[in-house]
């Protein structure tokens, strides 16, 4: 690995051969490859997984960095599971490919992919990505996706890159978790003193935060934006460029930086108006935290959003026009509070479950 990859050791448990898996498959017998730092959402995903009651008597192997680390070596044949997003894993998607094709062909490795390629990457990097993610399934003795709507990408991706016969992987669509609040949120409590537009999560290209800025010019004066989160890696100019964006329209712009787990909670149920205008969503872990926060997101309308609202109901606001739901918002703060009882899920250890029927499913 190359010096300073990681900051910390990689922590390795225990872990069984190949062979082992194939005469003794189960889901404790399938190794959690976490790849990233601890606030990226996928990493998260992980690691909360594999502290369920199903998952959590699995080894595990934790590896702040994967770009640059020897997987091969440290996985040592485990049978292994790992989610995937290209970043984590490589500077660039052909990168990624090449480090999870070797692990894939060293042992009996499933994944679950996250961020599925879609035509908004642009031509070239959805390609790309693409080309990258259908190397990836090629490996795989099976896949799993947040969405149905990441299934349909998947096909896609298949279809771009002319390997429709990939879609014979064993696929199963397991949602992400959505934990009931541990409070509701009074009406009375959102607003504070500024009434803004709140995102939340990394700050990146596409996440929407340039549409909620947009919006501000059909609403009230005393309304700003909050980014509740710091730039993703690389992504630092984008909070400068924003700032000069919300200059030029006399609004108020702040960013918070990093919200520890310990304030999260206090933080979302407190904001005006809850937004997540990112058009292009695969699958949502910032929808689902403003949910499990007690609040109802503004979501633009698309595909991922219409099927989350089919299966929780009454728990998002679908705009096509983000200003006049935020007016709407702003005018009337209960619509953007769940309503106390309202079905939520599923929850996280019920994830936790169908993620161990599948995995033993395929390492068998």
């Amino acid at each position: 690995m190359r010096p300073g990859s990681i900051d910390r050791p990689a922590t390795v448990h225990p872990v069984l051969t190949v062979q082992e898996c194939y005469t003794r498959a189960s889901a404790t017998s399938v190794t959690h490859l976490i790849v990233g730092h601890d606030e990226h959402g996928v990493t998260r995903l992980a690691r909360e997984l594999s502290t369920t009651p199903s998952l959590r008597s699995a080894p595990v192997i934790r590896v702040p960095d994967g770009i640059g680390t020897d997987l091969v070596r440290l996985v040592a044949r485990a049978c292994v599971h790992v989610h995937v997003t290209d970043r984590l894993f490589g500077h660039t998607a052909a990168q990624t490919a090449s480090t999870l094709v070797a692990l894939g062909r060293s042992t009996s490795m499933s994944v679950t992919l996250h961020d599925l390629p879609q035509p908004s990457d642009g031509p070239d990097r959805h390609r790309q990505r693409a080309s990258a993610y259908a190397d990836i399934l090629a490996v795989s003795r099976g896949v799993a996706l947040s969405s149905h709507h990441e299934s349909t990408l998947l096909d896609e991706v298949l279809k771009l890159t002319d390997r429709r016969s990939l879609s014979a992987v064993p696929r199963a669509v397991i949602p992400l978790p959505i934990e009931s609040p541990r409070r509701y949120v009074s009406p009375a409590e959102v607003g504070g003193t500024h009434r803004d537009l709140a995102v939340f999560g990394f700050l990146y290209p596409g996440k929407g935060h340039a549409q909620a800025l947009r919006a501000l010019g059909e609403l009230p004066a005393d309304v700003g934006l909050t980014a509740l989160g710091r730039p993703s890696p690389g992504h630092g100019h984008l909070v400068e460029e924003l700032q000069r964006q919300a200059h030029r329209r006399n609004r108020r712009f702040t960013v918070t930086g990093y919200i520890p787990d310990d304030r999260l909670q206090e933080v979302l149920a407190r904001v005006a108006v809850p937004v997540a205008p990112h058009q292009h969503l695969s699958a949502s872990g910032s929808i689902n935290s403003w949910l499990t926060a007690g609040r109802r997101p503004l979501v633009p309308r698309s595909r991922y959003v219409e099927e989350l609202d089919a299966r929780c109901p009454d728990v998002l606001t679908i705009y096509d026009d983000l200003a006049a739901a935020a007016r709407h918002a702003l005018d009337h703060p209960e619509s953007t509070t769940l309503r106390p009882g309202v079905p939520l899920g599923p929850s996280l250890d019920d994830v936790g479950a169908l993620y161990a029927k599948a995995l033993a499913s395929w390492h068998h």
